[in-house]
């Protein structure tokens, strides 16, 4: 089972696997290089913690792709902006013109866009697999895509069943 925040306390790291509790201290990038066609390729995206506020921080980079280790690696571009761009109605609208214009992976997308938009998403997204499992909740809609009462019913479940697994 995964880290389980305060509801609405945040984003879970995807390099450090811990909390960034403001969305000032948040950061969303990704790897840009070339196909062997010399299309451009973009992976990677991952919300992570800004360099200043990244628990691993002073070392190099913190939470952060490493550009120069990419560039080596793959000839890849390290691109990110903060995480408030993409938080709120304009941040809807920028996640929904990136997929509409296939800027980067749309299940990456998709994923950001509810991880950002989708209140209780980030801090449930973990728990599904294992609260479907037990039985605790049917996707209404499709796996990865639940609703508002499913969302609750799992974080409640979570917080009564296994108190022991909660993360501040």
């Amino acid at each position: 089972m995964g880290k389980i925040l305060q509801i609405g306390a945040g984003w879970i790291c995807d390099t450090c696997e811990r909390p960034i509790l403001t969305v000032a201290d948040g950061w969303v990038e990704w790897l840009a290089s070339e196909d062997e066609h010399g299309a451009t390729k973009v992976t990677g995206l991952r919300l992570v913690h800004r360099r200043d506020a990244s628990p691993r921080w002073p070392i190099p980079h913190g939470c952060q792709y490493n550009d120069r280790q990419e560039l080596k690696k793959n000839q890849s571009i390290v691109e990110g902006l903060p995480l408030d761009r993409f938080t709120g109605p304009d941040g809807l609208v920028l996640l929904l013109s990136l997929i509409a214009e296939h800027e980067l992976p749309t299940h990456e997308l998709l994923e950001l866009v509810k991880r950002v938009q989708v209140p209780g998403y980030e801090d449930a997204r973990e728990l599904f697999e294992d609260a479907i499992a037990e039985g605790v909740v049917t996707p209404s809609i499709a796996e990865g895509y639940y609703l508002q009462c499913e969302i609750h019913d799992v974080l409640q479940w979570a917080a009564q069943a296994q108190p022991s697994r909660r993360s501040a």
